[in-house]
């Protein structure tokens, strides 16, 4: 995906996820499902890589996602895709920081990787070099430049997730799906391009207990409506 939006509140613990995922129009792709049973490891699966973009483990209550810092990975390059569900599948935030910690980041193609639970954020990337660390703000974004980098569309969609974090957690949900379908400015959220644009887009919630709701638009968001998905009766 190339543009992910975390927002974390503490009253009650909550944390809203965005995500836009931008990718070659003809790159197959599955809608999100149950990658593994056990962990259940939940999530949209790249047909190319194997991977995902976006996976939620439903009993630890974490979620991974991943922006591509670059289109497509060389030759010999680790799928960053399986890297996601690999971290995903861990136990907990701390299991899943201590497998990338241990990780040569730099087998993969160029990413920026966010881990996260109601309670932290935590981000790693390999671009320029490798690193992991925890976010102490209440909002995160990441798009496809190296973190940290000034770029107009995460500065446009940071500026207005702190406008949403301001909100509280209910009414940032329901408003969320508009942000991510905007077309305004030179760098829109919601991307269409020759051959290129906006695929899908993700609303995540997760509370305490796991996860709240996932509404996911299997198409461009601005057009395609959000549907909330069921998960395994028990996670649900």
């Amino acid at each position: 995906m190339c543009v992910l939006v975390a927002i974390r509140f503490d009253d009650p613990p909550r944390l809203l996820l965005g995500a836009n995922r931008d990718e070659r129009l003809d790159r197959p792709w599955r809608p999100p499902h149950l990658l593994l049973d056990e962990p259940p490891v939940f999530g949209g699966q790249d047909l190319v890589g194997g991977g995902s973009w976006l996976a939620v483990n439903l009993a630890a209550g974490v979620v991974v996602g991943v922006t591509n810092a670059r289109l497509g990975a060389p030759p010999g390059e680790r799928s960053r895709g399986e890297l996601v569900v690999s971290v995903a599948r861990e136990g907990g935030v701390a299991e899943a920081l201590a497998l990338v910690a241990e990780l040569d980041l730099n087998r993969y193609g160029p990413f920026n990787l966010l881990i996260a639970d109601v309670h932290t954020l935590w981000t790693a990337t390999n671009l320029p070099i490798p690193s992991l660390r925890r976010e102490e703000g209440a909002v995160v974004v990441i798009g496809n430049t190296p973190m940290g980098t000034a770029e107009v569309r995460t500065h446009r969609a940071h500026r207005a997730a702190l406008s949403l974090a301001r909100l509280g957690g209910e009414r940032a949900g329901s408003v969320l799906g508009k942000f991510l379908a905007d077309h305004t400015g030179e760098d829109p959220l919601c991307r269409h391009g020759q051959g290129y644009g906006t695929v899908c887009s993700t609303i995540l919630e997760l509370a305490p207990g796991g996860v709240r709701s996932y509404r996911f638009a299997a198409g461009p968001p601005c057009t395609t409506p959000f549907t909330e998905l069921l998960l395994p009766s028990r996670y649900s």
